[in-house]
């Protein structure tokens, strides 16, 4: 992951060191949808895996090829499939999600390869409202004292994409991203902490995953 970054920090200066680079359109609406797959911690990559990541934002260009822009984030997750619970004599599968949904400001920079191809380098950062669904209400003494399903923070997201005109306004992009949700893991909100696997799992970091998807970008006002 380090040395992604490093390569893409590598282009951005080149990219701002390039002369002849075309200009951007003023506007962009940007849509992207991944799919998410949990890192850190272990405890909380044991527990859940990603449904998908969505995102809308509205940017403009303030300076060059530089931009900023607000937007909005909707992210899933269900419980690990190996999850189950015992009723009597019958294992039962959890159905438990995490939904989180947030808005963020996105500050961009675009590089263009060709006169129809460009990447983008980008940080995104915001705060997102996050709440677990379908809990399994267990009264075990390991989940007690109860905490809260629902939760708040911040989190940021770098992520690069390579984007691909098909149209005067309309690109497409393929996507790598990495979030950071700033709010450490707690197995008592969900009522997994009796699962030994789980409650005994290092959850020594907060919350991240790592996305890879797809997205459109209308082109608004496009200079030549």
């Amino acid at each position: 992951m380090k040395k992604l970054f490093l390569i893409t920090y590598i282009f951005c200066l080149k990219g701002i060191s390039q002369n002849t680079q075309q200009k951007g359109h003023d506007f962009s609406i940007r849509g992207n949808v991944s799919i998410p797959g949990p890192i850190t911690s272990k405890m909380y990559r044991l527990t859940f895996n990603g449904v998908y990541e969505a995102n809308l934002s509205f940017n403009t260009r303030v300076v060059n090829n530089f931009y900023i822009g607000v937007g909005y984030q909707s992210v899933m997750f269900e419980n690990d499939k190996s999850l189950y619970y015992q009723n009597y004599s019958a294992k039962i599968p959890y159905d438990t999600k995490l939904i989180g949904n947030g808005a963020y400001a996105r500050f961009d920079y675009i590089w263009f390869y060709s006169k129809t191809g460009y990447m983008s380098y980008a940080l995104q950062a915001g705060y997102m409202y996050s709440r677990y669904k379908n809990v399994n209400e267990d009264s075990s003494a390991a989940n007690q004292p109860y905490v809260s399903t629902k939760f708040a923070a911040p989190f940021v997201q770098p992520e690069v994409s390579v984007n691909f005109i098909v149209d005067k306004t309309l690109s497409f992009s393929i996507n790598l991203s990495y979030t950071t949700q700033f709010s450490h893991f707690d197995p008592k909100a969900p009522r997994f902490n009796q699962i030994k696997e789980i409650s005994e799992a290092s959850n020594n970091y907060v919350m991240s995953w790592i996305n890879f998807g797809f997205g459109f970008n209308v082109l608004l006002n496009r200079k030549k």
